[in-house]
């Protein structure tokens, strides 16, 4: 008998999610469907437990027919009996696949379809090549299906030409199929042939369209490409119309569709940058929806092959002018727990002072409310100058965004608990920088208004300590000399202040140091200032580094930042929590690049370099723990 195929067109429809599964049989071609049909959620949750369980038990029927098929001893007309009964079964059954993190409920329901269309070769092939391949499952079923392409997705990038050549020979291999509905890679490019089995799977897309896609992404953030928010062909013809007029900008190529917009190439006839993005203001609409960004060509087009390096040729970027950042109900939330956090805070820096507990509790047993009062009083004392150093942070921000006509978010507070009150402001930009001076101009001026007003709060009140007398100064709050060692440049200024020499941060870590309100408040302030420095993704930090650095600069520096960071909650006992809470948060929420300023291409100037670094350095004294 010759070696031919058979195909069960097993069609599970599920909000329009349809299946099917070829399998080796040494017979006659035998074509065996199931009837498409609308499924719906029963509301009933008893209902639905029922429906689920009967989900598992047909598609267990269904693998095992699968299984039965491959089997050259199989009964045709036993499994003909046996799949329409299975057909009755389908027709009543829910079935939602889980989507996997970054892709569409829709893009993952046509990857699933376009899997269960292959023949099973390919499907083997590519089961293989994800190492899901066991004894006791050699072959890919019905059910692993969604779980196949969730696993295709998030590994395609590993999934080399080689891998893929490697795993269909050896599935051509084992079922011995090369007749229709197959892909047999004949050696002659196996490079091509390869990429094209998976471009199946990836949206129509070839790998390099999906690299460059992965490329843009990660270059340009979430904040440009959100849901329906994304600029279109409208806002493309309305561009290209403009540029029509060759005298300040000559279009070279059609334009490239990426996430979230469009990229133009060509060449700049004007004198600067800037003087084209002027030019392109004056022309464009002013009720347009869209928003052009001259930089540095971010899409695989634009990479040296060789080095992988970005070259210089920029590239009018179009995407849809609003940036704002997504509202929901985490930003008040964030907000309100930092709140709490930091007011908790206050009163952890009483908890090791028993002069003040004995006070409040003498004063409660007299039924005296004044204790209340007075501790309230304390309370005011921290919290006020944390108040005050966060407000000058984000006054900063505030100042340079209405220069630069920059609209920005409302801050939402970050919070934390423990060593710290919170992690200081996030705030959003929701409107491009004009170019990569105001960004950094931004980003520095915060941090550096906050870093002041934190030494001196921190300087004020350690000569406040000094000049307090004996009945003032029981009553004040304590740090342990390992927690004022937490960073060297804030220990240094109270030893300093203190006589030098090291007068505190010779002592046992244990001890505890009483200290006035306002020097906690700015030792806090500090560290949580320094933070915010970090280079990594949108911060404060992270701005200046992409200013100073470009956006693949910025990539390579940030990634160097994140796996200091991961290594030093590792390894340092003193601030791990601190740093690693810090870690958690930026790759939560702070993750992303910045989005795109209207000119970069001009990156900041020499002595907005110096001062970035310079910045730094403090940042990296107030960071790292004195031995």
């Amino acid at each position: 008998m010759k070696g031919l195929s058979v195909l069960l067109a097993c069609q599970l429809s599920a909000l329009g999610l349809g299946f099917q599964c070829l399998v080796p049989f040494s017979s006659n071609r035998l074509n065996l469907s199931i009837t498409r049909t609308t499924l719906f959620v029963q509301e009933d949750r008893d209902v639905w437990e029922k429906e689920l369980e009967d989900t598992k038990m047909a598609i267990g029927r269904l693998d095992a027919l699968e299984a039965a098929v491959k089997e050259d001893d199989s009964d045709l007309e036993q499994l003909s009996e046996e799949m329409d009964q299975v057909e009755q079964e389908i027709s009543q059954l829910s079935f939602t696949p889980l989507c996997p993190k970054g892709l569409s409920m829709e893009d993952y329901k046509l990857a699933i379809r376009a899997y269960s269309k292959q023949p099973l070769s390919l499907k083997l092939a590519l089961y293989t090549a994800l190492k899901m391949n066991t004894v006791d499952s050699p072959y890919p079923t019905v059910g692993q299906y969604p779980e196949i392409v969730a696993q295709l997705y998030e590994q395609r990038l590993q999934l080399t030409s080689q891998k893929l050549e490697d795993a269909m020979k050896d599935a051509q291999g084992k079922l011995k199929v090369r007749g229709s509905g197959s892909i047999a890679l004949d050696g002659k490019n196996p490079e091509a042939e390869a990429q094209a089995i998976l471009a199946q799977l990836l949206e129509g897309k070839s790998v390099d369209e999906v690299q460059s896609d992965n490329i843009v992404k990660q270059q340009l953030g979430r904040k440009t490409r959100k849901e329906d928010k994304c600029a279109t062909a409208k806002d493309l013809e309305i561009l290209m119309n403009v540029l029509d007029d060759k005298s300040f900008f000559v279009v070279r190529g059609t334009p490239e569709e990426v996430p979230g917009g469009y990229v133009v190439r060509g060449a700049n006839r004007k004198k600067s940058s800037q003087e084209l993005i002027e030019a392109l203001d004056a022309k464009l609409p002013s009720e347009w929806n869209g928003a052009v960004s001259y930089m540095r060509d971010i899409t695989n087009s634009g990479l040296d092959p060789e080095s992988g390096n970005v070259l210089e040729e920029p590239v009018l970027v179009l995407l849809n002018k609003d940036f704002s950042p997504e509202t929901n109900w985490i930003q008040p939330l964030s907000t309100t727990i930092a709140a709490v956090t930091t007011f908790l805070y206050g009163i952890g820096i009483y908890a090791t002072n028993d002069n003040v507990a004995a006070r409040l509790e003498d004063l409660s047993s007299l039924g005296d409310i004044s204790g209340v009062d007075w501790f309230n009083g304390r309370l005011v004392d921290v919290l006020l100058p944390l108040i005050i150093i966060q407000a000058m942070h984000e006054l900063g921000h505030f100042l340079i965004a209405q220069k630069d006509k920059i609209d920005i978010s409302l801050p939402t507070l970050v919070p934390f608990y423990g060593k710290l009150p919170n992690l200081g402001f996030r705030t959003d930009l929701k409107t491009s920088p004009p170019n990569l001076r105001s960004l950094f101009d931004f980003a520095f001026i915060g941090p550096l208004m906050g870093i002041i007003t934190s030494i001196i709060f921190l300087a004020y009140g350690t000569q406040m300590t000094l000049l307090a007398d004996p009945e003032t100064l029981e009553f004040f709050p304590a740090l342990s000399v390992g927690d004022l060692k937490l960073s060297t440049l804030g220990v240094g200024v109270v030893d300093y202040l203190f006589g030098g020499s090291g007068v505190i941060s010779s002592q046992d870590p244990s001890n505890m140091i009483s200290l006035h309100p306002f020097a906690i408040a700015g030792f806090a302030g500090l560290f949580i200032q320094a933070l915010e420095m970090m280079p990594l993704g949108s911060t404060d930090g992270g701005r200046m580094s992409q200013s100073i650095f470009g956006r693949s600069g910025h990539l390579v520096v940030g990634g160097g930042a994140w796996l200091v960071l991961l290594v030093a909650t590792l390894f340092i006992d003193q601030s791990g929590d601190i740093l690693l809470g810090a870690w958690i948060v930026n790759n939560i929420s702070q993750n992303d690049m910045e989005i795109p300023c209207r000119n970069e291409v001009e990156t900041a100037d020499p002595f907005r370099s110096a001062a970035g670094f310079a910045l730094w350095f403090v940042a990296v004294l107030a960071l790292v723990p004195m031995q």
